[in-house]
């Protein structure tokens, strides 16, 4: 059962669309300008939806590409900014306390970045850091927008992170620039800050960040609010309604990591990467996919077997095109 402080209910009837963020209460759809509607994805109960509770509320804007949820605990609003299919559906979390404001990822494309920090700015609050789950470029590369919005605001990862941005960051650069040319970063943003694991206290909300190994990436943060009762897993869980990205082989390692999550008591609502906010039973459906992706894997010779296999075993799931592209790069390791 929700937490009756809870911005998000349960979806049990409606279907939802992977193009569009949330169904609203007044039955209003918030669309991606510009951006060509996807097929309607079949009704799951695993989806978290804004359903009109109070103090939940879109927050629309003329022309924004993406959109954007902002759902009130208390004292405390989680506004969460989506973008559109050709970024990935990367999720940017921005936690607005009473003095100020914490922000954690930043997006792949700038102009997606740029949304965000111009929805931070008319806040009118300081944007105390921001916080980089992890070191995968559609996370990582809006940093640069945000630090040249927010200069005042210290970058935060996990100890590692820095590291492997050091060493793959440009590479990975150059690698996205003949698919998105200037709407890509033009330099690697490197943390400067450690995220120390454990409970802290930031602008009166309380965090408990925890550090995880070889799942989905080889270092992955994921933060608990405890008081909001909310679990930001970022790209350990997926939606049911849409593939995973699985461009490392640590598929055993990522079902330890997942079960891990469900011996969490109390998280109704997770927030992840990419897409919407669901469920707690969407740690299961991550389970069943990643573990069948895990055979596929091991039975497969190649990146083109690999990826038609998974497809055809996860048929009614979205967002094909990220089975592609994560076989080039799982397979590309073995070369």
């Amino acid at each position: 059962m929700l937490s009756s402080n809870s911005g998000f209910q349960r979806l049990s009837q409606a279907a939802m669309s992977r193009s569009r963020f949330l169904r609203l209460a007044a039955g209003a759809l918030l669309p991606f300008v510009g951006l060509r509607p996807s097929a309607a994805a079949a009704p799951n109960p695993e989806l978290a939806q804004n359903s009109g509770a109070p103090g939940t509320k879109d927050a629309a804007a003329p022309g924004r590409m993406g959109a954007i949820l902002v759902s009130r605990f208390g004292p405390v609003k989680i506004h969460s900014y989506l973008s559109p299919a050709d970024g990935f559906h990367v999720n940017t979390q921005m936690i607005e306390g009473p003095t100020a404001v914490v922000i954690f990822d930043g997006q792949l494309q700038l102009p997606y970045a740029d949304e965000v920090a111009s929805h931070v700015q008319a806040l009118g609050k300081p944007v105390d850091r921001i916080i980089l789950s992890h070191a995968h470029t559609d996370h990582w590369s809006g940093l640069q927008v945000l630090t040249e919005r927010f200069p005042d605001a210290r970058v935060f990862a996990l100890d590692g992170i820095a590291d492997q941005l050091h060493a793959r960051g440009q590479a990975r650069l150059d690698s996205f620039r003949p698919i998105y040319g200037d709407r890509i970063a033009t330099k690697v943003t490197v943390p400067t800050e450690i995220i120390a694991e454990g409970v802290q206290r930031i602008d009166g909300i309380t965090y408990d960040f925890k550090r995880f190994i070889d799942a989905e990436s080889d270092l992955q943060l994921a933060a608990l609010l405890p008081e909001q009762k909310m679990l930001m897993a970022f790209d350990l869980v997926f939606s049911p309604n849409e593939h995973a990205f699985t461009v490392v082989d640590h598929f055993e390692h990522w079902m330890i990591v997942l079960e891990s999550l469900k011996a969490l008591q109390g998280y109704d609502i997770i927030t992840i990467g990419h897409d919407t906010p669901v469920l707690r039973s969407a740690i299961d459906s991550t389970i069943t996919y990643v573990k069948r992706a895990k055979e596929i894997h091991a039975a497969s010779a190649d990146a083109k077997t690999y990826s038609e296999s998974l497809k055809a075993a996860f048929p009614d799931r979205q967002q094909a095109g990220w089975v592609d592209f994560s076989a080039g790069i799982l397979y590309a390791a073995r070369r």
